[in-house]
């Protein structure tokens, strides 16, 4: 009966182990407080998406809300809102994911770096 006890808790210790990849995974959701330069950094990068000229709307600027520093994480992109003009003159309200660091320029549509 001992020996099955003991087999049980060796089988059951094994279970709680993580795999490098769970660790990794873990790793890149949890929450990264960002430092004064990333912000600023991640609302320039979203400012330079939102607001340029739209050639599709007749080169209409669209118009930079904010980024959500709140949910940033270790893959250096945040989530940023605004609005894009559209060629029958609407304005939706857009997500896309901007980086906040030096080696990430720009946005995506895609919350991961490639």
């Amino acid at each position: 009966a001992l020996f099955l006890i003991t087999l049980f808790a060796l089988a059951l210790s094994g279970c709680g182990e993580k795999s490098a990849e769970d660790k990794v995974k873990e790793q890149a959701s949890k929450v990264h407080a960002l430092t004064e330069d990333e912000r600023a950094l991640a609302n320039a990068n979203g400012k330079a998406f939102f607001e340029k000229p739209w050639a599709p709307a007749g080169g209409k600027q669209g118009q930079f809300i904010s980024c959500r520093p709140s949910d940033s994480n270790f893959n250096g992109m945040v989530t940023c809102s605004g609005f894009i003009p559209q060629p029958d003159g609407s304005m939706p309200e857009i997500k896309r994911y901007c980086g906040y660091r030096a080696d990430l320029v720009g946005c995506s549509d895609e919350d991961t770096v490639k």
